[in-house]
């Protein structure tokens, strides 16, 4: 029972250890991005430049998040043909592993070269947010946790 109780208070200190993060916020757009506190922000903090871009492990993990105005309406099909269709064409070595199609958002993974790239594209009523992450492709058992502990928050349209 003690050693228990003692797992459960390791945890419990452990925990927000883990969980603790930063936030970018991006007024032009609307949209904030938690992400783990271990990525440096390479750009200036509170800053609306686009793209935003964030490094972990000495350059290995980087997170890059950018907002567009979608002046011309495009679909969400539109946005992954004009990202991944052309570019598939010009890279043959590049290699798609999972798509994943929402109502408002899309995710792919892809492989190229040796590293391993998560895209995602959310939505809105004139813009959309764009999210990359890249790390190296024998790293990819980390992907998912860290694709999970990024949150982009947006107010209702």
């Amino acid at each position: 029972m003690r050693a228990f109780l003692a797992f459960l208070a390791f945890i419990a200190v452990i925990n927000p250890i883990l969980a603790q993060s930063e936030q970018y916020c991006n007024s032009n757009f609307g949209f904030c991005l938690e992400y783990p506190e271990r990525f440096s922000m390479l750009t200036a903090k509170g800053a609306t430049d686009e793209p935003a871009l964030f490094v972990a492990d000495e350059g290995q993990t980087k997170i890059e998040i950018a907002g567009h105005a979608n002046t011309a309406h495009w679909s969400l099909e539109d946005i992954y043909y004009m990202n991944f269709e052309d570019y598939l064409r010009q890279n043959p070595d590049l290699n798609i592993i999972e798509e994943k199609f929402g109502e408002s958002q899309f995710e792919v993974l892809y492989e190229e070269n040796g590293q391993l790239h998560y895209f995602r594209v959310q939505q809105r009523p004139g813009q959309y947010i764009k999210l990359s992450v890249m790390l190296p492709a024998e790293r990819r058992s980390e992907l998912a946790e860290l694709s999970a502990q990024l949150s982009v928050q947006t107010p209702n349209p």
